[in-house]
């Protein structure tokens, strides 16, 4: 049961984290970034797009998250 309770105690604790990055990040991501030479965007999830419509993807992400986290309260 400990091991049980460890684990739970550590997903409660990323779950902080991802909410704590998502309320403190402004337009950009405060996940995974690598911009490309071409001067293109991507993450982990979306990419490699223009700054205009990365932006706009991440936008949908971040309502995304927010919601899941939303649902777990």
């Amino acid at each position: 049961m400990t091991s049980l309770r460890k684990r739970l105690d550590n997903v409660l604790a990323e779950l902080d984290i991802i909410r704590s990055g998502l309320d403190n990040s402004d337009d950009l991501p405060p996940c995974c970034l690598t911009l490309c030479k071409d001067g293109k965007i991507s993450c982990d999830v979306n990419g490699p797009l223009s700054l205009e419509k990365f932006l706009k993807e991440c936008r949908k992400c971040k309502t995304k998250m927010r919601y899941f986290l939303k649902q777990m309260e």
